[in-house]
């Protein structure tokens, strides 16, 4: 790294320092500052400009301390009551209370545990508070399914599921350690459900609500007799260091969760595969050989098997991703989706909008066109979306998206967020795509998952597959 002024890199930023300022560990053991951050900063890759020998600043001021606080002085909140927000619970009240903050308001969540990700709807908001806009929460269940039906080109119901880790389509087992019941993964969400003692307890069991049970749209048209597979994969953010900052190699678990995605494909000869973005992580060293050759290679272990793979762009690829994914176009081992559908089978049609930043959202035209037959469509994207998103300044909203896809899409599949489950919002599923990636070292929480869509007849389902490395 080099120290002349005026210099921009990217770099992630390792911790913050007793001053609050952001602190980044240099290739050379070294370190530099880059002024006061927010907490959420820290594990983040930013661009940066130096401005003197171990000084730096953010190029992008969102995530700076200062510039936030300003913000949050100078302009009203655009909260009211009644509206629904998402993020991490960081703090606590003097009396025990779990605490989000969201553009200048300390919202209380009761019932919520410190660093759960919640989702509210703010019931009441308080001005009393000489220091904050004060307000009150309740959880919104992310996995209700909306009361009404959904019109589209598609037939039947989609049944999606968010079913417990398995390596099996079919039947599933019990979670409960040493219950035997087994069955298909609705009936052992009703199982759980119906048992009602201390262990057959979904909160308990980590699936959050009972995540496993079934999700309907209703539809109507003619029935499809085919049947058709989808591996749905996402962030695998291939040539990351999972141990050091600013580390790149081919040779990490990051191919290998790859690696995984892509056997599990072959194994159950899906039809095709979708990727929702960053698949490469490319931050300021572009693609080593090492990382594209073996991308090539496991792309063409699908090529050799008639399964093509379907892909966007995510905030990562930037210029030189972009290339390669080009590249691989050119070669045959990769299809760019856009809003023109992709058929898949005989039930399914892909599109496809890569990352677009907050600034090009509204002013990108972006319009999927009809299918030439009746099929369930499934549009990628990767973004940061309100109020699914913790993020303070997404990309977009959800009600951006339900615009934008029109009739055409009956689901959502989101990249980006490196979390999973279902997400309902105007009738429509954001089904997420969690990440092929292990954990880094910060992130200790994620663990590397596929998602499987099968169109059976007149349903489609999907089901969360963890990836066993």
């Amino acid at each position: 790294m080099g120290n002349s002024g005026g210099q921009t890199f990217w770099a992630t930023i390792d911790r913050i320092s007793n001053q609050g300022n952001g602190v980044v560990e240099k290739d050379d053991g070294g370190h530099f500052i880059v002024g006061p951050v927010r907490e959420e900063a820290v594990g983040r890759t930013v661009e940066v400009r130096m401005v003197g020998p171990n000084e730096a600043e953010l190029v992008d001021s969102d995530l700076r301390k200062d510039v936030y606080a300003e913000r949050t002085e100078s302009t009203d909140s655009d909260l009211s009551e009644g509206d629904i927000v998402s993020g991490r619970i960081l703090k606590q009240s003097a009396e025990g209370v779990a605490l989000l903050e969201k553009e200048g308001i300390r919202i209380e969540v009761p019932g919520a545990e410190l660093n759960e990700e919640v989702k509210i709807k703010i019931e009441e908001i308080s001005r009393s508070n000489s220091q904050w806009v004060t307000a009150t929460g309740t959880p919104v269940d992310q996995h209700t399914a909306p009361t009404g039906g959904r019109e589209g080109s598609v037939i039947g119901d989609v049944e999606l599921y968010d079913e417990l880790p398995t390596s099996s389509s079919g039947t599933v087992a019990c979670p409960v350690s040493g219950c035997e019941y087994t069955g298909e993964p609705a009936s052992v969400a009703g199982h759980v459900s119906g048992k009602r003692d201390s262990q057959h307890d979904w909160s308990q069991l980590g699936y959050a609500g009972a995540n496993a049970y079934k999700r309907k749209i209703s539809t109507t048209g003619h029935e499809l007799q085919s049947q058709t597979s989808l591996l749905h994969l996402s962030d695998s953010h291939l040539g990351a260091s999972l141990t050091k900052t600013g580390e790149y190699s081919s040779d990490s678990r990051c191919l290998t969760g790859f690696c995984r995605a892509i056997d599990i494909a072959i194994g159950r000869e899906v039809d095709a595969v979708l990727n929702t973005g960053d698949l490469f992580h490319n931050d300021r060293h572009g693609i080593p050989r090492t990382v594209k050759d073996a991308a090539q290679d496991q792309l063409t272990r699908l090529a050799e098997r008639d399964i093509p793979f379907y892909s966007i762009d995510g905030d990562h690829e930037r210029d030189a991703g972009r290339e390669v994914l080009k590249e691989f176009e050119r070669d045959g081992l990769v299809t760019q989706l856009n809003e023109t559908p992709q058929l898949v089978g005989q039930g399914l049609a892909l599109y496809g909008r890569d990352f677009t930043p907050a600034t090009g959202w509204e002013s990108t035209s972006w319009s999927p066109t009809s299918p030439s037959t009746d099929r369930f469509g499934i549009a990628a994207i990767h973004q940061s979306i309100k109020p699914i998103s913790n993020s303070d300044w997404p990309e977009c909203t959800v009600d951006d998206v339900v615009a934008t896809v029109g009739p055409h899409v009956h689901v959502i599949a989101a990249g980006h967020l490196h979390r999973t489950g279902i997400d309902w919002n105007e009738g429509l599923p954001f089904v997420l795509g969690g990440t092929t990636e292990p954990q880094r070292a910060r992130q200790a929480s994620i663990k590397p998952v596929v998602g499987l869509f099968t169109q059976d007849a007149n349903s489609l389902r999907h089901q969360r597959v963890q990836l066993t490395l």
